[in-house]
């Protein structure tokens, strides 16, 4: 199947990616700067990509776009409306569903997030990782905890009834109480959806070195799943239901871009570091901010064997609150000579369920609470 027929069989994600920030937060490890020299170059390759993939693709039906970072929210206003423009010229968006910014708390002010609701994004994810503004010192966040509830309240101002908020679990210092707190917190500004992320310091960053120099420590593990654990049964209480490991959202408030990624549905990725699937292939674009820029970063290319492509739906669909259909798993295993894989999958899933770890509904299954808890080990299996 080529590229083109792949993009036509059914509508795309669309993801793009703007690597500019005011400063770089202790934990990050993404393709991002803070050499706001290089935007207008960056971004005008970003518009000149979106014209050249829309004319390879021969226009394409796209519904979810998704602009991340990075902080978008530092486009200024003349270069959110080209890019706007750029994409509405070069992809057919009569089915778009979700049109989503990240966007910094202390980047946004009314006029701009105006400006970007009248573009037709309707959708806005605020980083705000935590209500506590000793801990988002800790982290390099630029913004307090004033700022991000005035930010969420400017977004509902602006428009937006779909709001998004991070929040961080796991930051050296903090508490199972005050992470509560500021869940609840953020619950009462009427939000839609809830990403509750754990500190993730695998890669080399600041805060990595100053853990790995004994001069700050983490939260035991314990600790950890015990803030997960609490979430799981406030959050509910609070109108935010979960449907993935980490995420919560009133009814119809899911991340329908986020869950494309969960269901392996197809998505073009344009931008520094951003990654694309299409049909068996994916690839990853350079994550070199510059030379990506001027054209000469190296892109990263993959296909995936059946066995791994067929991995990838338990892997992912398992994150799932409502889980995988394993009788269509089976049967896609059967038709790509798997099914001794499948059915070693199965046994495995099987005997978790007599731990209390997952849920078998027929020829359904699903992590439990509790495996949700412990959903890194078990999804190991599918590595």
């Amino acid at each position: 199947m080529t590229l083109r027929t792949a993009a036509h069989a059914e509508p795309l994600g669309l993801y793009l990616h703007v690597p500019f920030c005011l400063d770089r937060c202790t934990y990050c490890s993404f393709a991002t700067t803070r050499d706001r020299s290089l935007q207008p170059e960056t971004t005008a390759r970003l518009i000149a990509q979106v014209r050249t993939w829309g004319a390879a693709l021969e226009r394409p039906a796209v519904d979810t776009l998704y602009l991340g970072g990075g902080t978008p929210s530092l486009l200024n206003p003349e270069e959110l409306a080209a890019l706007t423009g750029a994409i509405r010229e070069a992809f057919d968006l009569r089915p778009l569903a979700e049109a989503t910014f990240e966007a910094n708390p202390g980047t946004v002010d009314l006029t701009w997030l105006q400006g970007a609701r009248d573009l037709g994004w309707d959708r806005v994810s605020l980083g705000v990782q935590a209500l506590d503004d000793g801990l988002l010192g800790r982290l390099g966040r630029i913004h307090g905890a004033a700022q991000a509830l005035e930010a969420l309240d400017l977004a509902q101002r602006a428009g937006f009834r779909r709001r998004s908020a991070d929040l961080m679990v796991g930051i050296p210092g903090q508490s199972l109480s005050k992470v509560v707190e500021d869940a609840r917190t953020l619950a009462a500004t009427g939000i839609d959806h809830l990403s509750v992320y754990l500190l993730d310091l695998d890669k080399a960053c600041p805060l990595r070195a100053e853990i790995d120099a004994g001069r700050l420590a983490l939260p035991s593990e314990d600790d950890v799943a015990d803030v997960f654990e609490a979430l799981q049964e406030e959050l509910p209480r609070l109108g935010l239901a979960p449907y993935e490991i980490s995420n919560y959202a009133r009814p119809g408030g899911e991340s329908i871009h986020n869950t494309r990624y969960w269901e392996r549905r197809p998505y073009l990725g344009l931008g520094p570091s951003a990654a694309s699937q299409l049909a068996d292939l994916r690839w990853t674009e350079s994550s070199v901010i510059a030379a990506w820029a001027d054209g000469r970063g190296e892109v990263d290319r993959q296909e995936l064997g059946p066995a791994e492509a067929l991995a990838e739906i338990p892997l992912l669909g398992l994150r799932l609150h409502r889980g995988v259909a394993w009788g269509a798993l089976r049967r896609k295993a059967e038709a790509l000579n798997l099914r001794p894989l499948a059915d070693a999958w199965e046994a495995r899933l099987r005997a978790l369920a007599r731990e209390g770890l997952t849920v078998w509904e027929g020829d359904h299954v699903r992590l439990s609470a509790r495996g949700m808890l412990m959903s890194n080990g078990i999804l190991q299996m599918f590595v």
